[in-house]
């Protein structure tokens, strides 16, 4: 990786663009080997079985913007401590402290899980609880995983980071191929994902070994908010539930026949998130290095925001003008033409990967009004799902309004000149 540094920076780059791009780079790769799971699931398992996966993907999607305020967490305060001058003893000591927790709350939140998984089976009209059993191992990788990626992500570690989110969905792909010509079924596509998470964690705590063994620092840095960790993980919920529970929904209101119908084009509308996530992921230690050293942060957001929206659109495009086609070509002829389903489901992406800006800008400056608004924005999404089911199109256009209303929630309270740094006393410590 060094060598490779030097070789761009003899090129005229800088270290932080190199960085970032190779970030951006590596998420849709990432995301494309992930995209590559839902193929395969897709193609191998029976449309009832796919479905199933689909549904407890879902769930996971929640679970993983739910645990990631770890990440955020993390992220934040090691990238307020690499400005100053031991920088490596600060992140070390929010790394060390953050690892631990993780620990002892993911193997609580694991265990639950498993607990209640024949509960939520009954619940989700699922005949075996194996795959939600298979997730359950999923959630304490889930906790643990966001620690190692928000102390890469907040020492800028992107290349690091990329590496580390490439290895992860690769082995992924490769599990889920050979769990489901065993006959694992739904709960092989599942499980793939904590076997690949777990092997991506050994690389990503080799790249923190500095920071795992540093010693303590003489001054220690300011303890972990419990009020900015209980907003951010407001506003990643809320991001989660906005962007992944129409296939609940759809599961659980719709029968089998429409919700199979609705599995391809949720997984083709989620190839909208791609370049977004990754693009977050570089955008919120740089807002936040901006606010501690009191510049404005928002050249930075308007910057992602059309690097986000503009890749979005035109698949949106594409995807209104050839549905069929692209579904046929994707998951083969056991699957219908969506007709403008499809490009309801992708416009409605697109407008939440602009969510996921916006709410990555307003953890990065602490703006909680935008974090408010947003989770009454999905309350109202969700209830509205619940009220109007007729048909599968009522559900995309609930969607579409919702991703409208958040990205104007976010505008209006985040394009104000950025305040300075300022001092919090409600922190407490892990």
């Amino acid at each position: 990786m060094t060598a490779l540094r030097a070789r761009l920076l003899s090129l005229g780059l800088s270290s932080s663009t190199m960085q970032g791009g190779f970030m951006a780079v590596a998420m849709i790769v990432a995301g494309g080997f992930d995209y590559v799971v839902n193929i395969v699931a897709g193609r191998q398992l029976p449309p009832t079985e796919f479905f199933v996966f689909v549904t407890v993907t879902a769930l996971l999607q929640v679970m993983v913007q739910a645990t990631n305020v770890i990440r955020n967490v993390v992220a934040y305060y090691a990238a307020e401590a690499t400005v100053y001058p031991d920088a490596t003893s600060r992140v070390g000591s929010v790394l060390g402290r953050s690892w631990r927790w993780a620990w002892r709350w993911g193997v609580v939140g694991a265990g639950i899980m498993a607990l209640g998984s024949p509960l939520l089976a009954r619940l989700l009209h699922i005949d075996s609880p194996a795959p939600l059993w298979a997730a359950s191992l999923a959630l304490l990788l889930l906790f643990l995983r966001p620690v190692t990626d928000g102390a890469l992500q907040g020492i800028q570690h992107f290349i690091g980071l990329g590496f580390v989110q490439m290895l992860q969905s690769c082995l992924r792909l490769l599990f889920a191929g050979l769990l489901i010509w065993w006959g694992w079924q739904a709960a092989g596509a599942v499980l793939a994902l904590p076997l690949g998470s777990a092997v991506a964690l050994v690389l990503a705590a080799w790249l923190l070994r500095a920071y795992f063994r540093a010693a303590p620092p003489a001054t220690p840095p300011r303890p972990i908010s419990w009020r900015y960790s209980i907003y951010t993980l407001v506003g990643l919920s809320a991001f989660a539930l906005m962007a992944n529970v129409d296939p609940i929904i759809v599961r659980r209101f719709f029968g089998d026949a429409a919700a199979a119908a609705y599995a391809p084009v949720v997984t083709l509308g989620k190839m909208n998130l791609f370049i977004p996530l990754g693009i977050g992921m570089v955008l919120f230690p740089k807002a936040t290095q901006r606010q501690a050293a009191g510049r404005d942060a928002r050249p930075v957001l308007l910057l992602a925001l059309a690097a986000t929206l503009l890749p979005g659109l035109v698949l949106t495009l594409i995807y209104w003008l050839f549905p069929g086609e692209i579904v046929r070509v994707v998951f083969g002829d056991a699957y219908t033409d969506p007709g403008p389903l499809l490009a309801l489901v992708g416009l409605a992406t697109t407008l939440y990967a602009g969510v996921n800006i916006w709410v990555n800008f307003a953890l990065s400056l602490e703006r909680r009004s935008t974090i408010g608004l947003m989770a009454a924005i999905v309350v109202a999404q969700i209830a509205a799902m619940v009220m109007f089911h007729d048909r599968l199109e009522t559900i995309a256009l609930i969607m579409v309004a919702a991703g409208l209303l958040g990205n104007l929630a976010g505008a209006a309270t985040t394009l104000r000149a950025s305040p300075g740094p300022a001092a919090r006393t409600d922190a407490v410590n892990y």
